[in-house]
Formats: C-alpha cells, structure tokens, sequence
C-alpha cells in the first residue's frame, strides 16, 4: 500500500512539474513575438544583382551613350514555420534582373528604289535569374518586438540571357551556357524583424549568397 501511494504521489509531483513547465512555455511564448505553430512571410528588395551591377559598369566605362542598362536588383519573398520557439524552416524564393536598350542603324534594301536605306532598330538584350532555396532559421534573444535570427540555405537556381538581336545569338547561348554550369544557390545571413503592431513589421538581413542585403516587410499568424 505505502509502496502505491508512493508512485502515485510521484506521478502527481512529475505531472505537477510538466504542467508548470508547458505553462512556462506558453507563457514565454506569448510574450514573444515569434513562437511555435507561428507563419512568418516576408517580402524584400534585395541589393545588389552583382551581374547587373558589373554590366551597367562595363557599359558606363566603354563610353555608349545609346545604351541605356536597367538593374532591378533583387524581388523576393520568403515563408517560414516555427517547428519550436527557436528554430523554424521555410523556403526563399528571388527573382534578379538587369536589361539594356540600345538602337542600331542598319542598312536594309529598299526594293522600290532599289537602294539601301538606313533604318533605326530597337534592341533589348538582359539577365535574368531565378533562386529557390529550402532554409533554416535560428531564432535567439527573441522579445515582444524584436526577432533576431541567423540562417542558412540551399537551393536552386536558374539564370536566363536573351536578346532580340539575331546577330548576337550566338554570343547569348555562350553567356547563358556559361551561366548555369552549376545551378546550385546557398544563403548563410542573419538578420532582424521588428513588430510594431502584433501581425505586422519590417526585416533587414545581410549575408552572402544572393544579395548582401534584404529589406522589406514582415508578417506573422
């Protein structure tokens, strides 16, 4: 008998104890602002795209006033769920671009006249590229407003060169080749998210792979 309520009280201090412990927990969570069962999305701008960066620097430097370069940068998004209240797993997609538009004077053969004449032509050559990667956040030092985290990523990546000048076909297809010999994509960062209101914020974050910074809004349920 005493050997039963032994167990029995022993069983009451451990579920006693386990109970504090889940209170605790959600307790701490629900002062925090990220915490377990959470989604997080966030959309950014990423700076810089380094290929469009290094091409609107070759075209300034070789002196063509009629090209005009276009970077866009960087556009993504990201998603992620909290496993507990320090790690959550998510994926990033972005989306980087960089156009030039320049105009060529060629000759083309007029036959009614039966003469050359010279004829403006409109040409739009770019890079685009493509990444998705699967990721891991680790959350630390986490409060009611701030999120700071560090993560790391893998993914994939697609970049695609095209131009509407059928005399540069060939130079394009050597570009792209080159390009995508190895379509692998990572991303180690650490960044920021603050909440100013409870579903709502901004994120910064820096890293290497992709761009070295992101910026933009946050949101959270």
């Amino acid at each position: 008998m005493k050997k039963i309520s032994a167990l029995i009280l022993a069983s009451i201090i451990f579920f006693s104890f386990n109970l504090k412990a889940q209170d605790n927990d959600k307790k701490e969570d629900s002062e925090n602002c990220v915490g377990k069962g959470k989604f997080i999305i966030d959309a950014f701008y990423g700076y810089p795209y380094m290929v469009g960066k290094y091409v609107k620097t070759v075209v300034s430097q070789s002196g063509s006033g009629n090209i005009n370069v276009t970077n866009l940068n960087h556009l993504g998004g990201k998603f992620e769920y909290m496993i507990n209240k320090m790690i959550g797993l998510g994926i990033e997609y972005t989306y980087a671009s960089v156009t030039a538009n320049y105009v060529e004077s060629n000759s083309v053969y007029n036959s009614n006249t039966g003469q050359y004449d010279n004829q403006n032509f409109n040409y739009k050559v770019g890079i685009n590229k493509q990444r998705l990667l699967a990721k891991i956040n680790i959350h630390f030092a986490t409060s009611k407003f701030l999120d700071p985290y560090a993560n790391a990523g893998i993914g994939y990546k697609q970049t695609n060169v095209y131009s509407n000048d059928l005399n540069n076909q060939a130079s394009v297809n050597e570009v792209d080749n080159a390009l995508n010999i190895l379509p692998v994509s990572f991303r180690m960062g650490i960044g920021m998210r603050y909440y100013f209101i409870k579903n709502f914020g901004i994120t910064i974050e820096g890293g290497i792979g992709g761009p070295l910074i992101q910026a933009g809004l946050s949101g959270k349920f």
